[in-house]
């Protein structure tokens, strides 16, 4: 009876005293992992979530000049949604920054929205923030694991 690696992996950890998980390994595609509880990787997907509904929204609205809309949207997806800040010290510090940073692009484009931004300008400025999202999709990927 052939027994599978990761058993027999886990069962020499445990023998020698060592019962941590070993570190995730790089995926194929390149993107760094960010090992988190359960509970940050529902804080963090909740928080891409409401940014992508968003993002619909505004482009929703766009064709129909609609800019209290797009404005109401960009607020949504600003610092009144970032993920509580307990989670920030178990996440690395660009990922933090570059998530930040996004959520303040929203603020600043809702401000402007709301100062008469067109909708078309609107729309131009949202290009640069999903930029932001596609570099953090392109860098990293969320594994459920450890304790919080």
């Amino acid at each position: 009876m052939r027994i599978p690696a990761f058993f027999t992996c886990g069962v020499a950890a445990l023998a020698l005293g060592c019962a941590e998980a070993p570190a995730p390994q790089v995926s194929a595609d390149g993107r760094t992992p960010l090992v988190v509880p359960m509970d940050a990787a529902d804080a963090v997907r909740a928080e891409m979530r409401t940014m992508l509904e968003s993002i619909h929204a505004m482009l929703t609205a766009a064709p129909a000049r609609d800019t209290a809309a797009m404005r109401q949207a960009a607020v949504a997806a600003g610092m009144a949604a970032a993920a509580d800040t307990a989670h920030e010290d178990i996440l690395p510090h660009a990922f933090v920054e570059l998530g930040m940073a996004t959520h303040m692009q929203f603020d600043s484009l809702g401000a402007a929205l709301g100062a008469g931004l067109s909708a078309d300008s609107a729309i131009a400025r949202l290009s640069a923030i999903t930029a932001n999202c596609v570099s953090c999709h392109k860098t990293y990927r969320l594994e459920i694991g450890g304790a919080h």
